[in-house]
């Protein structure tokens, strides 16, 4: 079936008004998602809170979808704040552990729950902007009970081979913790071929959720060692039972879902997800690859070098900065982040072939 892109293209404002280069930041909202959270508050205003029971459907909605998503067999899911707020969590669980192994350079979120609760940190150095699968084996075989890092790495597009380094945690019976904020939608990901503990994933960069939410998605194995020892007002499944029965608590990752739904995020992440798997999830997969491809191809024949070294992701690419370049780029409304003297460009499937002419036009 063909796929009208300039169709959907045109539900996102972003890409529409702006060279939008910028989803590893923030991912575009559709006009249907901002229209969820507009009538969220509309429907407070004119007559409270008549929400609770729909959130409860959507959430639910949430969890399977992530799930299939991710071809997740045997696995849970908790609708969490955002990553930090998870990652911190997690540390509590496993504070009975000594050392951590964490990738130096990686996003704050990896690494300062771990710093702040005094673990012992092996740092795996990066080499160039990659990291090898050789140096991560040294660090977990080096004392680490836990190895923590991103996916798809912020500041160079790396994407970590998740399948790799699994084997290697479960050989040596290591607690692997992922941060998929940057790759997952915009790169597959089947959790049923690979040894991961826990994924974590914030919804406002490439699933289009806005701020406030996240997932977590933990192994069945995982929760079965582990006790979750977290609860608050929505962990009671049943609000006109006594809060201390304890079977009345809601078990695996789901403890971490402490106090009400965020109601607008919950609608909006819905929302999202499911005009995501109606554009199709492969579809998406395939387009961002065509345009990182063509922008890629676009970049060497003006002779401006990707930065990224292999394997790339799919969908964040880096290539060198200097003041007259970011300056060339923002006077022609291009939209990107520019870092320690990179300049981070992130491919979408709502991007196109116009987009990348005239970043290009802008780059020469």
């Amino acid at each position: 079936m063909s796929i009208d892109w300039n169709q959907i293209r045109s539900r996102y404002q972003l890409p529409n008004q702006r060279i939008y280069f910028n989803t590893a930041s923030f991912g575009a909202m559709s006009n249907q998602t901002v229209q969820v959270q507009k009538e969220c508050l509309e429907l407070w205003q004119s007559e409270g809170n008549r929400l609770n029971k729909r959130t409860t459907e959507a959430a639910k909605k949430i969890r399977k979808e992530v799930l299939d998503l991710t071809n997740a067999k045997n696995h849970g899911v908790a609708i969490v704040p955002d990553v930090s707020t998870a990652m911190n969590q997690l540390a509590e669980v496993l504070k009975d552990k000594k050392k951590v192994a964490l990738l130096k350079t990686d996003y704050p979120a990896t690494s300062t729950p771990w710093m702040a609760r005094g673990f012992d940190i092996e740092w795996v150095e990066r080499r160039g902007f990659g990291f090898e699968l050789e140096d991560i084996e040294e660090a977990i075989t080096n004392g680490s009970e836990i190895l923590v890092l991103s996916w798809v790495m912020y500041n160079s597009g790396v994407r970590l081979d998740l399948k790799a380094i699994g084997e290697l945690c479960k050989k040596h019976e290591v607690v692997f913790i992922v941060d998929a904020t940057q790759g997952l939608v915009a790169n597959p990901l089947d959790l049923s071929e690979i040894y991961v503990d826990i994924v974590l994933a914030s919804a406002f960069k490439w699933m289009l959720g806005g701020y406030g939410i996240s997932v977590a998605i933990a192994s069945d194995e995982f929760i079965s060692n582990h006790n979750i020892p977290f609860a608050g007002q929505n962990t009671i499944i049943d609000n006109e039972k006594d809060v201390e029965v304890i079977d009345n608590y809601r078990q695996g990752i789901e403890r971490l879902e402490l106090g009400h739904f965020k109601i607008q995020q919950v609608l909006a992440l819905e929302s999202s997800l499911l005009e995501l798997k109606h554009i199709g999830f492969e579809n998406i997969h395939d387009r961002t690859i065509r345009l990182r491809d063509c922008l890629i191809g676009s970049l060497r024949a003006i002779e401006v070098d990707v930065i990224t070294p292999e394997p790339l992701s799919s969908n964040i690419l880096m290539i060198k900065g200097s003041p007259e370049r970011v300056a060339s780029l923002e006077e022609a409304n291009v939209d990107f982040t520019f870092r320690h003297g990179l300049i981070r460009l992130g491919v979408y499937f709502y991007n196109n072939e116009v987009d990348i002419q005239r970043l290009i036009q802008a780059l020469k």
